[in-house]
């Protein structure tokens, strides 16, 4: 029989798995190539952490706007960079940015998608 303390032990370790696998990204360059904001509504959660599905299966997401997402790429990789960012800002096309933050590397997708703590820079020129 399973007692209190293993189903307590078990119950960690699930919910560890659901533990932030965030990256910290700094000073990445980036070139804004017109790519238009698109609006961003959070994913909805269940109690246990995981995201809620529809009955197709799909992610259900809530009604509040938190954000738009920004697409750049980035300088020497050509990597897709997303940027959640709180507001929609008017970018210079073909402008050169500097950002960092937290937020998930997909590599099979050359695709960055930073969430949190986003910061985020003109790099103006100087000549």
């Amino acid at each position: 029989m399973v007692n209190a303390k293993q189903i307590a032990k078990l119950k960690a370790e699930v919910q560890g798995k659901h533990a932030s696998t965030k990256t910290s990204f700094k000073k990445l360059k980036l070139v804004y190539l017109g790519v238009p904001n698109k609006e961003h509504f959070p994913k909805l959660k269940n109690a246990d952490g995981s995201t809620q599905k529809n009955a197709d299966g799909h992610d259900m997401r809530g009604q509040t706007l938190d954000g738009y997402t920004t697409t750049f790429s980035e300088v020497g990789t050509s990597n897709k960079v997303m940027l959640l960012l709180p507001k929609s800002y008017n970018l210079e096309w073909f402008g050169l940015y500097e950002a960092s933050g937290l937020g998930y590397q997909m590599r099979n997708a050359n695709m960055l998608y930073i969430d949190e703590s986003v910061h985020i820079s003109h790099i103006k020129d100087e000549g």
